[in-house]
């Protein structure tokens, strides 16, 4: 068994020394990574970024093709793409997000997450392939998932539609939720969110503590980031970080499971995100798994991890197909 549990709303501090022998060498090897230095500045997200040539998306890896069925369109002009497992399919449909703090694609690790959900659950997975910041914002990636979430509610009861993400794809996942309101669409049946980035303006006074034991990201270049995908407005507004929503909007929040470690920067809002949605009356659980970095569930075969994916599993259960 791992150390991973639902927490209340007591405050758990960052862990570099805990979790299993194998989280802690993933760790390792991940500080051997030059990401965190480039984060510590601004320096190279802005000599990055501007003006690149627009990245692509990971290749969907050929073993996914002999298991599933791929389907993809234009949404908006945006491609989307939907798998299904071609054995154990159930109704459950997930709308998955991808992390990659707003200016990154989907990458590899994505589909070894995007595999172990519909393995675990028979889902299928929609993955809406927003437009990144810094050429694009906030203000067209919403009108998009919205359409996205109208596509698959042709085919799909709300109650059996899962929102899911990691990073900033899990804020993402929290505040589709709103935009779905707003539209006058009936509220998906579940929310599960990998890490979420849940305030981008990096203010938390606890997340020093917690960027010095993460092997992975530090603040002022996700910042950055943060500030393009706001596009001049308010980094503070709910769709951008929803930690800094009002009761009224966290109160609609459907029943919500966030998996967090506590060697990452987001630990410090995941933690303000529950204690405020719980207060405003949500259903939020936040699981913590001490010496968890960054989207550990990404690695499926640490012990966390497949932790993790039993508890999605028995969280969405497998309802059958018609």
């Amino acid at each position: 068994m791992t150390s991973g549990h639902a927490a209340g709303t007591e405050t758990v501090g960052p862990s570099a020394q805990d979790g299993s022998r194998a989280m802690r060498v993933a760790s390792r090897l991940i500080g051997l990574l030059p990401t965190k230095k480039h984060l510590s500045g601004t320096d190279w997200v802005n000599a990055r970024y501007p003006d690149r040539t627009y990245p692509s998306v990971a290749a969907i890896p050929w073993t996914f093709k002999q298991t599933h069925t791929i389907q993809e369109k234009r949404i908006d002009g945006v491609r989307t793409i939907t798998v299904r497992p071609l054995l154990g399919a159930t109704r459950s449909h997930i709308i998955y997000t991808h992390g990659g703090i707003y200016i990154n694609e989907l990458a590899r690790p994505h589909w070894w997450i995007i595999a172990q959900l519909t393995k675990r659950t028979g889902a299928a997975v929609t993955v809406p392939l927003y437009r990144l910041a810094p050429e694009s914002t906030y203000r067209e990636a919403f009108p998009y998932l919205v359409s996205v979430y109208r596509d698959v509610l042709a085919t799909a009861e709300p109650q059996d539609v899962t929102l899911m993400g990691d990073s900033a794809g899990g804020a993402l996942a929290v505040a589709q939720t709103w935009a779905f309101r707003d539209a006058g669409l009936p509220a998906p049946g579940r929310v599960v969110a990998f890490s979420p980035w849940l305030d981008v303006t990096g203010t938390n006074p606890e997340i020093p503590r917690y960027d010095a034991v993460d092997p992975m990201l530090s603040v002022p270049g996700g910042v950055r980031a943060g500030l393009w995908w706001s596009g001049g407005d308010d980094p503070r507004t709910p769709l951008v970080s929803p930690a800094c929503a009002p009761a009224d909007l966290l109160a609609a929040v459907p029943a919500t499971r966030i998996y967090q470690g506590t060697r990452d920067v987001c630990m410090a809002d995941a933690t303000v995100f529950r204690d405020r949605a719980v207060a405003a009356g949500a259903d939020v659980t936040l699981r913590v798994y001490p010496g968890g970095f960054h989207v550990f569930p990404a690695f499926p075969r640490l012990p966390e991890s497949r932790e993790v994916y039993a508890d999605i599993a028995a969280f969405l259960g497998r309802p059958a197909l018609p």
